[in-house]
C-alpha cells in the first residue's frame, strides 16, 4: 500500500451482481487500515432498494453515515436482485432512494470540497462520470465538471472493458445499454486525468468470497442470494484492491499504456498502444491464486 492516505470517491452499480458487495467490504477494510479515506459512494444503477440496501450493508460493516448519491434515471438496467431486499433486514437509517443526493451533484460537492486531489474508483456504469464532465457551474462551485475533474482528480481507476483483443472487446459496464455505451465513449474521449482499466478478462476466472465461515455474514448472504455461495468472479474487488494499493506494479500487475476507445453505438472497446498514452489496462504478473488469496484474506478478516 502507499504510505499516504488517499481520498477516494467510488461509483458502483449496486445492482443484480454480488461482486460489488465483496468489493465494498475490501474498500471498507482499506479505509479501516488507513490506506484510503472514503469521501462518498455514487450508485449508477437505480432500483427500488438501492440506497436502503447499501446503507444497511455499510451499517452492518461498521461504516454508517457514508454519503450516498444515486442516478435516479438509471432504472433501465433491468433485474431485481434478491440480495438487496434481503439486506433490509439489517438496521439502516435511509429507507428509500429519496434519502440520497443526486449522484452528479454529490460528485461535484466532493470535488469542490476537496483540499487535495483525490482518486475516483468506478466499478459500475460510466454515465455519472460522463454527466459530471458535462455539468455546469452551480452553487457548489462556479467551475464546470470538466474543470473540477482537471483540478481535483489525480486518477480514475475503472473496472470496464475486455482488453484481450485490442481491436475489439465487449464488456457489460460499457456495453449494457445505450446510456452506458454513449457514456463510455465520452469518458474515454474526454476524461482529463490518467485512467487505469481492469478488464473482464483479468478477473473472470478468480472466484472470491466463498471462504467466509459464517452463513449469516452479510457478504456470504449476498453471495448465496446471487447463487454464488462458493464465490463470484472478482472484477470489482480486484479493481478496488488495486485502487487502494494505488500502484499497479505493487499490486501485481503490469500496465499496457495507450489510448482506449468505446464505440458509442455498440459499446465495443478498442485500444491503441502508446507508451505515452493517458490510459492503461492491467495484465496480471502473478498466478490467479495470489489475487484470490489476497482478497479472501481481507474478506475473512473483516467478517461481521
Amino acid at each position: 500500500m502507499t504510505n499516504t492516505t488517499r481520498t477516494v470517491l467510488v461509483g458502483t452499480d449496486w445492482w443484480t451482481d454480488c461482486d460489488d458487495v465483496v468489493a465494498m467490504r475490501v474498500l471498507l477494510w482499506a479505509e479501516r487500515q488507513g490506506f484510503v479515506k472514503l469521501a462518498a459512494v455514487g450508485i449508477n444503477a437505480c432500483m427500488e432498494h438501492s440506497v436502503a440496501s447499501l446503507d444497511a450493508f455499510l451499517t452492518a460493516e461498521g461504516s454508517p453515515g457514508v454519503r450516498l448519491g444515486i442516478d435516479r434515471k438509471a432504472d433501465d438496467f433491468g433485474g431485481r436482485p434478491p440480495y438487496q431486499a434481503n439486506m433490509l433486514a439489517y438496521p439502516h437509517a435511509r429507507g428509500s432512494n429519496d434519502a440520497a443526493e443526486d449522484a452528479v451533484r454529490l460528485y461535484r460537492r466532493c470535488l469542490a470540497e476537496a483540499e487535495e486531489r483525490l482518486d475516483m474508483v468506478e466499478i459500475g456504469y460510466p454515465q455519472v462520470l460522463a454527466e459530471l464532465l458535462d455539468s455546469e457551474g452551480d452553487d457548489l462551485s462556479p467551475s464546470t465538471g470538466l474543470e473540477l475533474v482537471q483540478a481535483k482528480v489525480r486518477k480514475l481507476w475503472m473496472m470496464a472493458g475486455n482488453w484481450e483483443d485490442e481491436s475489439c472487446g465487449l464488456e457489460n459496464n460499457f456495453a449494457r445499454n445505450a446510456r452506458s455505451r454513449k457514456a463510455g465513449s465520452e469518458v474515454c474521449k474526454r476524461w482529463p486525468t490518467p485512467i487505469t482499466f481492469l478488464g473482464w478478462e483479468t478477473a473472470s476466472d478468480i472466484l472470491t468470497g466463498g471462504t467466509i465461515a459464517s452463513p449469516e455474514d452479510p457478504v456470504a448472504r449476498a453471495l448465496r442470494d446471487h447463487g454464488s455461495p462458493n464465490g463470484r468472479s472478482s472484477w470489482d474487488p480486484m479493481l478496488v484492491l488495486l485502487a487502494c494499493v494505488g500502484d499497479e506494479e505493487a499490486a501485481g500487475y503490469k500496465v499496457v499504456k495507450g489510448r482506449a476507445f468505446v464505440d458509442a453505438v455498440t459499446g465495443a472497446n478498442s485500444f491503441i498502444p502508446d507508451p505515452q498514452g493517458p490510459h492503461g489496462y492491467v495484465v496480471k504478473t502473478k498466478p490467479d491464486a495470489y489475487y484470490q488469496a489476497a482478497i479472501d484474506r481481507i474478506v475473512e478478516s473483516a467478517q461481521r
